[in-house]
C-alpha cells in the first residue's frame, strides 16, 4: 500500500508541478505556509486562466489516498456480480406504490447517501419480504450510491457467491479470492439469502461470511421470514448473527414485475 501511494504521489507531483509548467505562467502568489507539513504554498496562474497550487505535501497525500480509494472501489465493482440493468439502478427510479415501499425507499436512500456515518457504527440493513417488491432494486441503488463515493462495495447474490466457492474448491481445491473480498469490503451486499434450499455447505459458508462481517456493514435481501430462519439450529444461529446491529425493512405486497401480465 505504501509503495502504491508513493507512486501515486509522484504522479500527482508530476501533474501538479511539471506538467502545468508546459503552459506559460503569468503570475505566482504566495499563500503562506501549511500548518501541518510546513510547505510553502504557491498559486501559479497560467496564460489560459487556469491555476495550480504547489508546495503542500498534505494535498498530495490527500490526492493519493483518494486515488487509491477509487482504484480499490473499481476492483470491488469488477468483482461484483450484477445482472441486467441493476448495475445502474438508482433511488429515483424506484416506484414506491405502498406505505411500506415509501418507508423502504427512505431508509435505503438515507443509508446510501450517508454511508460514512453507518460505516463508523457497522450498521446493517435487511430487506425482507415477498418476491417482486423491489428489495434487489433498493440494494442495487445502495450499491451504486456507496460505490460512487469510492467505498469498496461487493454485490452478489448468495447463490452466486456459493457457486464461486464451490467451483474453486472443485477446480483448484482452494478458497476463491471472492471470500477474502467479501470479508474486506466496506459494504457487502448479499442478495437472495435463502432463495434456494440451503445445503450443509451453503449453511456453513453463509455462517463464515456473516461471522467475519461482524462489526462491518452488510446489506441483506431475503424472502425468508423470521420463522423460516428458525427451521434449524444452524440457520437460527446465522440469523442471530445477521440481526446484530441490523435494521429490518419489511416489503410485502404484489410482485410489480408481473403487473399487467395477469
Amino acid at each position: 500500500m505504501e509503495d502504491s501511494i508513493n507512486r501515486i504521489m509522484q504522479h500527482a507531483k508530476d501533474n501538479s508541478e511539471e506538467a502545468p509548467l508546459l503552459k506559460k505562467p503569468v503570475k505566482t502568489e504566495s499563500l503562506g505556509q501549511c500548518e501541518k507539513c510546513k510547505g510553502n504554498i504557491k498559486r501559479i496562474t497560467f496564460e489560459d486562466g487556469t491555476t495550480n497550487e504547489t508546495g503542500c505535501k498534505c494535498e498530495s497525500i490527500r490526492w493519493a489516498n483518494e486515488k487509491q480509494r477509487k482504484i480499490n472501489a473499481e476492483v470491488f465493482e469488477k468483482g461484483s456480480i450484477i445482472y441486467g440493468d441493476y448495475k445502474n439502478k438508482t433511488f429515483d427510479e424506484y416506484k414506491a406504490e405502498s406505505e411500506m415501499q415509501v418507508k423502504a425507499l427512505k431508509a435505503a436512500g438515507h443509508y446510501g447517501r450517508h454511508f460514512g456515518d453507518y460505516l463508523k457504527n457497522g450498521q446493517n440493513v435487511m430487506f425482507q419480504g415477498s418476491y417482486g417488491t423491489g428489495k434487489t432494486h433498493l440494494a442495487a441503488a445502495i450499491r451504486k450510491s456507496v460505490a460512487d463515493q469510492n467505498y469498496k462495495v461487493l454485490f452478489m447474490s448468495l447463490p452466486d457467491y456459493i457457486d464461486k466457492l464451490k467451483q474453486e474448491f472443485k477446480d483448484h481445491n482452494q478458497r476463491h479470492p471472492i471470500s477474502k473480498m467479501a470479508q474486506d469490503a466496506d459494504l457487502l451486499i448479499l442478495d437472495d439469502v435463502g432463495a434456494n434450499r440451503m445445503t450443509d455447505f451453503e449453511v456453513s459458508e453463509l455462517f463464515k461470511i456473516v461471522d467475519a462481517r461482524r462489526g462491518k456493514c452488510t446489506v441483506y435481501t431475503t424472502n425468508y421470514s423470521s420463522k423460516d430462519f428458525m427451521k434449524s439450529m444452524e440457520i437460527h444461529r446465522i440469523f442471530s448473527r445477521m440481526m446484530e446491529r441490523t435494521k429490518v425493512v419489511v416489503l410485502n405486497g404484489d410482485d410489480y414485475r408481473m403487473k399487467g401480465m395477469m
